[in-house]
């Protein structure tokens, strides 16, 4: 009771950063509330992918404090199909009941939530995501997993064929196709959340496979390094059988790794390799996000759809996702760009070490993919760092960096219980400040991790009457600082996020005209 008693007294003493009554929405390439202000949505994936557990994650109550206490604004809150529909047309309504719950404890503390439809391997008969019932792999063999979990998407003909049969969608045991029963899931799920103000989104589908064009992929890529290598070194040449199976093994990889650091062996390599995976998205995936949009708009016409890239978009290499379109044939008012952002390194020994120039590549090509869509972009995932030492920071930084400059909203992969830790080494790269709400059209923003000064720039809309709000995080130490806000003469005041810490919003009234503003910490 004092608990809900505490969170309402807050919400009274400062509307302005509780969730809005309205639902979320896009224009260009921003996210709008429904006061009007551009909203960056920054915020961490929590799942469960436990089926013994029907899938519930093991945050708590004092978890979503805490994202929130660390300026926090929205999770990826994670579902499989397997848990909305374990049988055959029969939606779990335990499952959802509790999602419900968890959608409520999310509202509670002013966050945001999209539901990401996950699935790692294709389906919980692998690891999780589809049921059993839609998983059509034609009794083909499953090898057992050895490396990294992913390679199994190249090494497993069940996998592959499961997929393959996906995009074809294949009938089931009721002659219903595959794809169709998975459009009918997402609109049993719209359904249930369409008046729901927390919920504003749908990430359709975790990294979508290409199945079987696996090993042409993997061909082409190979193929393509070796090419640009020969191409830097003439006098040495690589097969690339030999690079694809070195890939395989820890050693191999590690040194194939390394050799891709230099930008003119990567960039040709992931280049030559786009025609495959940019085929198989315009074709394939692209289709499919529209089935299941068409499907969610029967009933539900005010979330989101997001859209993520396969896999390959993941490590740079061109994408052909594009939008999904309403029933005359123009781009749907409400979509964003959702895709993941990693370095090759991640999942492996090599993880404290990535490459700032292929972050750097990875992070660009997103942008320019959501300029052409004309759409916001959320990187769904980056990181996955784990309890992991020191030595990331520099690369956490230069990644988060990134964002800054294209304006990105993101949600970090994952909340895990290393995030908890006092001892964090990357604590600050989450808990950063960022401007949350915009009275306008946001600029630029920047954070400087070794000064702790920070800055940001937008170009007010003269109409809209709610407050810009930016959140600093308490090791900012404002009261020791030069605050310094454009124009001279205007006014901001700090309310804290919460009555038990010193992070704050930066609330800065609008001026009620257009001009340009600057916030600065120095």
């Amino acid at each position: 009771m004092c608990r809900f008693l505490m969170t309402a007294l807050l919400c009274l003493a400062n509307l302005s950063v509780c969730a809005a009554a309205g639902f979320l929405s896009t224009q260009g390439r921003a996210f709008i509330d429904s006061e009007g202000r551009q909203v960056l949505l920054h915020g961490m994936a929590v799942i469960s992918k436990n089926r013994a557990t029907n899938y519930q994650p093991w945050q708590s109550a004092e978890d979503f404090a805490r994202m929130k206490q660390w300026g926090m604004n929205c999770i990826r809150l994670g579902i499989s199909w397997d848990a909305v529909e374990p049988e055959m047309a029969q939606f779990d309504e335990a499952f959802l009941k509790k999602l419900d719950g968890w959608i409520a404890l999310a509202a509670e503390h002013d966050l945001y939530v999209f539901l990401d439809m996950h699935q790692d391997l294709y389906g919980v008969k692998f690891d999780n995501g589809a049921p059993l019932w839609a998983t059509l792999d034609d009794n083909l063999p499953h090898p057992k997993r050895s490396g990294i979990w992913s390679d199994g998407y190249a090494l497993s003909p069940a996998i592959q064929r499961s997929f393959d049969n996906f995009w074809a969608n294949a009938p089931c045991a009721d002659g219903v196709g595959v794809q169709d029963h998975f459009a009918t899931a997402w609109r049993h799920v719209a359904n249930r959340y369409k008046n729901n103000t927390t919920v504003i989104g749908y990430d359709l589908l975790n990294e979508p496979n290409i199945g079987s064009g696996n090993l042409d992929a993997q061909l082409a890529i190979t193929g393509a390094l070796a090419k640009a290598w020969k191409a830097k070194f003439p006098e040495q040449a690589l097969d690339d059988i030999a690079l694809m199976q070195a890939w395989l093994t820890p050693h191999g990889r590690s040194q194939i790794m390394d050799l891709m650091r230099d930008m003119e062996i990567y960039k040709p390599m992931v280049d030559d390799a786009a025609s495959i995976f940019v085929k198989f998205e315009r074709e394939q995936m692209v289709p499919m996000f529209q089935r299941v949009r068409d499907a969610i708009r029967t009933v539900d016409n005010e979330h989101i759809i997001m859209l993520e890239t396969s896999m390959s978009a993941n490590m740079g290499i061109p994408t052909g996702v594009d939008v999904v379109r309403d029933e005359n044939g123009k781009p749907d008012t409400r979509q964003a760009y959702a895709p993941h952002g990693y370095d090759i390194v991640v999942d492996t020994p090599d993880r404290p070490n990535p490459s700032l120039e292929r972050l750097g590549l990875i992070f660009t090509r997103h942008a320019k993919t959501a300029q052409r869509m004309d759409v916001p972009v959320l990187i769904g995932e980056w990181g996955a760092y784990g309890n992991i030492s020191a030595a990331i920071v520099p690369g956490a930084r230069h990644l988060t960096g990134l964002m800054e400059t294209h304006l990105m909203s993101d949600t970090y992969w994952e909340y895990g219980r290393y995030v908890t830790d006092p001892d964090c080494v990357y604590r600050e790269i989450l808990q950063r400040p960022y401007p949350q709400r915009v009275a306008g059209k946001l600029r630029s923003y920047k954070t400087d991790y070794e000064t702790l000064t920070f800055e940001c720039t937008w170009k007010e809309d003269g109409t809209i009457t709610a407050p810009t709000m930016i959140y600093v995080p308490a090791r900012f130490n404002l009261n020791n600082r030069k605050l310094a806000l454009t124009p001279k003469g205007t006014t901001y005041t700090l309310e804290p996020v919460t009555q038990s810490a010193d992070d704050v919003y930066i609330t800065i009234p609008p001026t009620g005209k257009k001009s340009k503003r600057s916030f600065t910490i120095q």
